[in-house]
């Protein structure tokens, strides 16, 4: 119930964001079919994920924050800052958008830059209120704890991720795969793995036509986006990517639901850049064609969130509730499905400490390894894994299920 009522927040913010934008009517319409055809977005419908009250809240405050962005006013500072707190209280990765988005404000040349830093300064005000009040609060109850105050505590390690972090993943991976790899030559192939990562789940979020449309700027402009839009969605962007690098480089693990966000805001651009094509294929015919390609891809994105493609994935989270009651610390894990995920929700906040990898056939041996977890959808297991498993008579541990997928515990020793 709470999910729905969250994304039903999320589109009528889209919407209203690009009502904001100066959208016209046809604009409105694009953006309403846009949103509701994102595959990710319904495809995490029933999942109870803190992700819903983040993405909608977030939206929610870019409209304060563009109004402001126009025109500084202490109301649209308050509903900006008012919106981001909330968004903050599902992910703590609102409170970098609070710290900095402000500084968003010294892009607008259409001010004088005494008055881009005098709005800067002001913008600025809210949020250190906020952190003083925060800082104040844990000075007072010691015993109090929540997530945020727990990453902030964290903060000071993000420089461990460079001279800690990807060395040392970069050292294992020389010494188990590419021997001949300098250390300087690993950890750059980390970070471009990281980078790929996140432009691979961009692109699930926002499904492969939107990110296309997005980057053929030539084929798809947009002229009528204004121009605060697209600095502000510049910035955003930005300070986006720096987030998800940092994630990425810490947990070596990225997700579509961490790039939703961000595919949202990118989203804008496309309502623009489909309404104009539409615009220009009535004075253009040659146009029609590949209007006519995009507007059947869309429909069909469309009519697949009417059938409701939902896939849960809850299960997940009891796989790895699970191992953490019952798998002995250093155990090693063969899987066929989700190892990253399966392998950072049994390792977060876990005394013990799990290896999780995806099985290749022919690569992997089961004697490395101590238990298998097999992928089920309708109660049944098709994979490679589970044949094998089959073939060598192993007898499965227990069955986690949830709705109609789940996994499946093999011993193997």
């Amino acid at each position: 119930m709470l999910n729905s009522i969250l994304d039903i927040l999320l589109v009528i913010a889209f919407i209203r964001l690009i009502e904001t934008l100066g959208g016209s009517r046809s604009m409105l319409i694009w953006a309403t079919v846009l949103v509701l055809s994102l595959p990710y977005l319904n495809g995490n419908r029933p999942e109870i994920i803190r992700d819903h009250g983040y993405w909608a809240f977030t939206l929610v405050a870019m409209i304060p924050y563009l109004r402001l962005y126009e025109c500084f006013s202490w109301r649209h500072l308050l509903l900006w800052n008012l919106a981001m707190v909330v968004a903050t209280l599902f992910r703590v990765e609102g409170a970098v958008f609070l710290a900095l988005m402000p500084f968003g404000l010294l892009l607008n040349n259409e001010q004088p830059w005494g008055q881009r830093i005098r709005h800067t300064t002001f913008s600025l005000l809210p949020f250190l209120l906020i952190t003083l009040g925060f800082v104040l609060t844990m000075q007072l109850y010691p015993s109090f704890h929540n997530r945020l105050a727990e990453t902030l505590s964290k903060a000071g390690a993000l420089l461990n991720i460079f001279t800690e972090t990807v060395p040392d993943k970069a050292r294992l991976m020389r010494e188990a795969v590419l021997p001949q790899f300098s250390q300087c030559d690993a950890e750059i192939t980390l970070y471009l793995g990281v980078a790929w990562s996140i432009i691979k789940d961009l692109v699930s979020s926002l499904s492969w036509l939107y990110f296309a449309i997005l980057l053929l700027r030539h084929w798809f402009p947009a002229p009528a986006l204004p121009d605060k839009a697209g600095k502000v969605i510049f910035f955003y962007t930005a300070i986006s990517l720096v987030i998800l690098f940092l994630h990425g480089a810490q947990h070596f693990i990225m997700v579509s639901r961490y790039t939703m966000s961000l595919a949202l805001m990118l989203l804008v651009v496309v309502v623009f850049s489909l309404d104009e094509q539409q615009k220009r294929m009535q004075a253009h015919t040659a146009l029609k064609t590949r209007f006519g390609v995009v507007a059947i891809c869309v429909t069909l994105l469309f009519a697949d969130s009417l059938i409701n493609s939902n896939k849960p994935k809850i299960y997940i989270l009891d796989a790895a509730k699970w191992s953490r009651r019952n798998l002995p610390d250093k155990a090693r894990i063969l899987t066929d499905y989700h190892a990253e995920r399966v392998g950072y929700y049994s390792n977060r906040d876990n005394d013990k400490h799990y290896e999780f990898r995806r099985y290749r056939e022919g690569k992997t041996s089961l004697n490395a390894y101590d238990y298998a977890f097999v992928h089920t959808q309708g109660g049944k297991a098709n994979s490679k894994l589970q044949q094998l498993l089959f073939n060598q008579q192993s007898k499965p541990m227990v069955k986690i299920e949830k709705g109609n997928q789940g996994v499946i515990v093999y011993q193997l020793h």
